[in-house]
């Protein structure tokens, strides 16, 4: 089986009833994940990376986010929804966000805060999908190191086809 081409499409509010629902879908589907990033006018995007950016730093500029939720298997403990930021901010980005007064919430827990690799961590399967979603979309609004148009670009992976 192969995946189906992602569904993608396009919001302004951190609680569109679209994205809301989209996450909804995923969750209830068992599988799958979203990516989201900013929408960046073309004047404002970034150089591509040069052919040795691999020897450097992170070269997301613009970050992206992926979310992906947990779930309850039948008789087990809830798997986590896990959450990532790809971002070009540098190391310790969990801890500096928490020094600009944007922590992560209490019981989310970092299992990966890398200059390369961005910041991934573990949300309760159970936790509110509009609460994780504002956090997400307003961390990398702090992150974004070019000018945004504060419009964002979903696309939803969701299941096998």
């Amino acid at each position: 089986m192969s995946r189906s081409r992602p569904t993608k499409f396009g919001f302004v509010a951190h609680d569109d009833p679209e994205l809301v629902a989209q996450m909804s879908m995923v969750q209830a589907g068992g599988s799958g994940w979203i990516n989201i990033e900013p929408v960046i006018d073309a004047e404002h995007q970034p150089p591509e990376p040069g052919p040795f950016a691999f020897f450097g730093g992170s070269t997301h500029k613009v970050p992206m986010i992926t979310w992906m939720p947990g779930h309850v298997p039948t008789g087990r403990s809830p798997k986590p929804t896990t959450i990532g930021l790809q971002h070009a901010t540098g190391p310790r980005l969990a801890s500096r966000l928490r020094d600009l007064g944007h922590p992560l919430a209490t019981g989310w827990k970092v299992t990966q805060d890398h200059p390369r690799r961005g910041l991934v961590a573990e949300v309760p399967a159970d936790a509110d999908n509009r609460t994780v979603i504002d956090w997400l979309l307003n961390s990398a609004t702090v992150v974004c190191q070019v000018e945004m148009t504060g419009r964002w670009e979903a696309a939803v992976h969701a299941g096998l086809s």
